[in-house]
């Protein structure tokens, strides 16, 4: 391929490998995207790479660990980054062939926002593009200010739920999510088929929850600021209750709607006492400590597990969300969206597309508002002793307790049953899964973390229920 000034330009193969061997081992193995948390591989390969147009190029990497286990990582290359072919081809179709032998294919939606960049055949104008400053365990970019565009990381073969619920969404008007544009595909010259990107609708002005709540807890829990209020978990519970009165009128097999089963529940309480064999396996290389101390917990974590297969608690099944929290919520004028449906990235891809109950999703925010408020608390105290730390203690549990309630009331607004309430020991046996896949999480991409869901199970198993 020729460069503008006639040159030949490096062959594709070469660059890719050039730019991978240029990036420091750590820099992957590191990085939070990569969920590897410090594991060295013993290799790191090219296994395809793909040429835009435009020039920018994407390689598709396999990291080789000591186990044996092989895992799939996408690389933007910096110096020609992908943003504007990926974009071009999630919204507008077609396909690009790969290195060796593997193909992009995009997915466009049908809700393109009128004087998109990618509206009208041929089009080649340029694109302003700008990275997300989130941390996060996929790369995301906003084009234009109009959309933004989720690269995958770390890829896993088979269908992926986020592209799967969000394009059947498309067609429902009431979800809160914002407007579908499109997804792109890779295709391997073997294997499955893995979903590498996709695009929504960019939301401008939105901020980052976690840490507005986080912020506005530590300020007034520092005694510097008024209370902080609960509409967010209002306003989250209402989106809640109205995504899964959406994803449950979803025409389809992947998303029919079905009564729980014996067997059912028994594999509950099986991958249950999975995720709990695996947080204390996770937690260990990070510290020991909290291992040992989590081996203690695991009487106790099994008794409040047992609801999960108590046939007296009536669950009907449906598609969810999977991974909600407050980092997943966008508040807007005249309510709040959702996004980030790829689910868990603790668990395995078949899991995260099964049927599940959707107290999953209830139990998962209300860890969530545990969590925030246990850093806003974190961060007002740092240094804090005796009487001033207990005091706003009792403050943050006050004010866990009544987000808690306004999210409860929110979501039972959001599906239109002012009636309902939860199965209290079921949403504390989820409640209990849940913070044992927080362990795994943090120990697996972010360990720093780990004094969360510490403190948090912590609290839950000293509950009176």
């Amino acid at each position: 391929m020729p460069t503008h000034d006639g040159a030949e330009a490096e062959p594709l193969e070469a660059r890719a490998r050039t730019a991978v061997a240029a990036i420091p081992v750590d820099a992957i193995t590191g990085a939070r995207w990569s969920g590897l948390a410090g594991q060295e591989p013993t290799s790191v390969v090219v296994l395809d790479a793909f040429e835009f147009d435009d020039g920018g190029v994407l390689a598709i990497l396999t990291a080789l660990l000591p186990d044996g286990t092989a895992v799939t990582l996408t690389l933007p290359i910096e110096e020609a980054p992908p943003w504007s072919g990926l974009h071009r081809l999630a919204t507008r179709g077609g396909s690009v062939a790969g290195l060796h032998g593997g193909r992009l294919v995009g997915r466009p939606g049908t809700a393109m926002m009128p004087g998109s960049p990618a509206a009208g055949p041929g089009n080649r104008e340029p694109i302003a593009v700008r990275l997300s400053p989130a941390d996060q365990t996929h790369t995301s970019v906003i084009l234009d200010e109009r959309s933004i565009l989720k690269l995958y990381r770390r890829l896993t073969t088979g269908p992926n739920p986020e592209a799967e619920v969000l394009g059947a969404l498309a067609a429902v008007s009431s979800a809160p999510v914002p407007a579908w544009h499109g997804a792109v595909e890779l295709v391997p010259s073997s294997g499955a088929v893995t979903t590498l990107a996709i695009e929504q609708a960019f939301v401008p002005g939105v901020v980052d929850t976690f840490e507005f709540l986080a912020d506005g807890l530590a300020t007034w829990l520092a005694g510097d600021g008024e209370r902080l209020s609960t509409d967010i978990a209002t306003g989250s519970g209402i989106a809640t209750g109205r995504l899964h009165a959406a994803l449950a009128g979803v025409r389809g097999q992947a998303f029919l709607p079905r009564p729980a089963t014996a067997n059912d529940r028994a594999a509950w309480v099986e991958a249950a006492e999975r995720v709990l064999s695996t947080a204390i396996g996770a937690v260990r290389p990070a510290n020991r400590g909290l291992a040992g101390r989590l081996e203690r917990w695991a009487p106790a974590i099994r008794r409040a597990l047992r609801p999960l297969a108590d046939p007296e608690i009536p669950v009907r099944l449906q598609r969810i969300h999977g991974d909600l929290h407050t980092g997943q919520i966008l508040a807007v004028q005249g309510g709040t969206l959702l996004v980030d449906f790829e689910g868990d990235p603790t668990r395995d891809p078949t899991e995260r597309r099964a049927l599940r109950d959707p107290l999953r999703d209830v139990a998962s925010f209300l860890r969530a508002l545990d969590h925030v408020a246990r850093s806003g608390y974190r961060r007002a105290t740092a240094g804090a002793h005796g009487r001033a730390g207990r005091q706003a203690a009792a403050m943050r549990d006050g004010w866990i307790n009544s987000s808690r309630g306004a999210f409860l009331a929110g979501y039972a607004a959001g599906l239109d049953a002012a009636a309902w309430s939860p199965p209290a020991a079921m949403l504390r046996a989820l409640e209990v899964e849940k913070e044992l896949s927080e362990f795994i999480y943090a120990a697996t991409f972010l360990p720093e973390w780990l004094y969360a869901p510490t403190a948090a199970m912590d609290a839950l198993l000293k509950a009176k229920r």
